[in-house]
């Protein structure tokens, strides 16, 4: 969905759970059901693997943080 993939952005700027649910005004269990589902979508097991995996298939995009 639109907000997993914005989680997923977020989790690989490397925002923490709570960080991730201010920014994006909801609460940190909903944040938990959202990483959930990407973790089980891309059948991968913690998040550094999601946001490979989602480099991997285009899902993300490498960002030049310079």
């Amino acid at each position: 969905t639109l907000r997993e993939r914005e989680v997923l952005s977020l989790i690989a700027d490397g925002l923490s759970n709570k960080e991730i649910a201010a920014a994006l005004q909801i609460s940190t269990e909903t944040v938990k059901h959202h990483i959930s589902m990407v973790l089980q979508k891309l059948k991968v097991k913690d998040r550094a693997q999601a946001t490979t995996e989602a480099i991997k298939r285009g899902i993300l995009a490498i960002r030049d943080q310079g």
